[in-house]
C-alpha cells in the first residue's frame, strides 16, 4: 500500500525546487485554514455556475469579486 510520502515523492520527482517548495507552502496553507479538495462531485455541480461562452478572465475577475464582498461581510 502506498503512503502519502510516496505519494508526495512520485509526484515531486518532476518539480523544481521552486515547483516544491511552492507546493509545500501551499499544502500548509491548506492545513492552517482546514480547507479540504472538492470532490467531483462538487465539481460537477459547479459545471452551470458560469456560461461556457464567457471568458476565463471575466470568471477570475468575478471569483475575486466575491471573495472581496465576503472578507466585507465578516466581522473583524
Amino acid at each position: 500500500m502506498a503512503t502519502k510520502t510516496d505519494e508526495t515523492d512520485a509526484s515531486t520527482e518532476s518539480l523544481s525546487p521552486e515547483q516544491i517548495a511552492a507546493r509545500a507552502k501551499l499544502e500548509k496553507m491548506i492545513q492552517e485554514r482546514e480547507s479540504k479538495p472538492m470532490t467531483i462531485e462538487q465539481l460537477r455541480a459547479m459545471g452551470d455556475l458560469w456560461p461556457e461562452d464567457e471568458e476565463v478572465d471575466d470568471f477570475l475577475a468575478a471569483v475575486r469579486e466575491w471573495r472581496r464582498e465576503g472578507k466585507e461581510r465578516r466581522p473583524s
